[in-house]
């Protein structure tokens, strides 16, 4: 068993399963495609925990902003699937080690309805 406690007893430092859920959000989009799965875990930790639903809702975001633009530039978009692959591979990793970890373009937007304690610094991906 990891020296993580499974709660958290600082409002700055995720617990163990703070960061598993924050992780899920990223990770889901491999299984599904970037839309359901996020939204689901979003769902379930909109009210429960800001670091969990920051990461789920900036990975909602980023699979939509994906597929908006897929569709809008008639599937050319599409050439952008390796750097959103890799950004949402470099997300779930940095999630599961505790950091807030903002996705290009959209994550700022996620920030905005789901802030870091006083204290923490979110970390570009810029």
């Amino acid at each position: 068993m990891s020296d993580q406690p499974l709660l958290s007893k600082s409002p700055i430092e995720p617990s163990q399963n703070d960061r598993l859920m924050a992780a899920l959000g990223h990770g889901l989009t491999f299984v599904e495609g970037g839309i359901v799965g996020p939204l689901i875990i979003y769902l379930i930790q909109d009210k429960k925990n800001a670091f969990s639903a920051f990461h789920s809702l900036q990975s909602l975001y980023f699979g939509l902003a994906f597929v908006v633009l897929t569709l809008v530039t008639c599937g050319l978009g599409a050439v952008l699937v390796i750097p959103y692959v890799v950004f949402e591979i470099i997300a779930t990793v940095k999630a599961y080690n505790g950091e807030w970890y903002v996705l290009p373009v959209v994550g700022k937007y996620a920030l905005e309805k789901h802030p870091p304690p006083q204290g923490v610094e979110p970390t570009p991906s810029w």
